[in-house]
């Protein structure tokens, strides 16, 4: 039995990790109030940015300022027009993904901009820029290359998965211990 528990917790851990996971949770800024940015590239590996801010007035642009400003392992590119500001690139760690809408509609080769109020609420898919959205204590944006999809859940359903399996196998031995 243990073997087989073994071999099926590996075998979630594989799939999950493949299949491309939140890879890292990273805190940024001082402040009263939190919001956190998720990034997901188009391998699958997606990054968390909790932003803790002071001011009103915080946009969602400000918060991926803040992001740049604090950490030496992220980096923009992006373009300001009229309309406002385009996110063309992101670098995070190892990852990174660059697009201007090229081969669109035929590839979704640009970063879609997503929003939430809480992570209990559904993404949504923002009708307006990060630079003209304001952001509140809780509120989530996410980026997502590639991709018309919401973004990843978080945690993963992988890990979720090899959670469960943990969580069988402890109840099943403590029930033969007795």
């Amino acid at each position: 039995m243990r073997t087989t528990v073994v071999g099926i917790t590996a075998l979630l851990a594989c799939t999950s990790l493949c299949a491309g996971d939140i890879i890292d949770t990273v805190e940024i800024g001082e402040g009263f109030y939190t919001s956190t940015i998720q990034i997901d590239f188009a391998n699958g590996n997606g990054y968390l940015f909790d932003v803790h801010w002071q001011d009103g007035g915080t946009t969602g642009w400000d918060l991926l300022l803040a992001i740049v400003e604090e950490s030496d392992d992220v980096s923009l590119d992006y373009g300001v027009s009229e309309w406002g500001v385009f996110l063309q690139g992101i670098e995070v760690f190892e990852d990174s993904d660059w697009g201007v809408g090229a081969g669109w509609p035929e590839v979704e080769d640009y970063w879609h901009y997503w929003q939430r109020e809480s992570s209990s609420e559904s993404w949504e898919f923002s009708s307006i820029g990060a630079d003209v959205r304001q952001v509140s204590d809780g509120s989530w944006d996410g980026w997502v290359f590639l991709s018309p999809g919401e973004p990843q859940s978080v945690p993963s359903p992988g890990v979720l998965a090899l959670l469960g399996v943990g969580g069988l196998f402890r109840n099943r031995r403590s029930r033969h211990s007795s």
